[in-house]
């Protein structure tokens, strides 16, 4: 079993996916207990998006499945927490040292 408990993911999706049924069916993957979708970016054919998933033991692989199967892909994974809790991180701090 996987100690993954927080996804952040860079998504493509087709313009014509249905953002409640994308978040339905990632709430169903095996250990997510709640999913942020939020619009980043919109085209003619493709909305960006970047999704937060919490929960503790997540699929990645049946969070992936999930994804294409509404037609999307996984463009990067921009932060993995994992491990007996979550460490939130003050966001100025990342950028301070960088």
């Amino acid at each position: 079993m996987s100690n993954i408990r927080r996804l952040i993911l860079d998504v493509d999706v087709p313009t014509s996916a249905h953002l409640m049924d994308l978040a339905q069916a990632l709430t169903e993957v095996e250990g997510v207990k709640a999913v942020n979708i939020t619009v980043t970016d919109t085209d003619v054919d493709v909305l960006g998006l970047v999704i937060v998933v919490d929960g503790s033991g997540i699929n990645y692989k049946a969070l992936q499945e999930s994804v294409e199967r509404m037609g999307g892909v996984i463009r990067s994974i921009d932060q993995v927490m994992a491990g007996e809790y979550i460490i939130d991180l003050d966001a100025r701090k990342i950028k301070e040292s960088q």
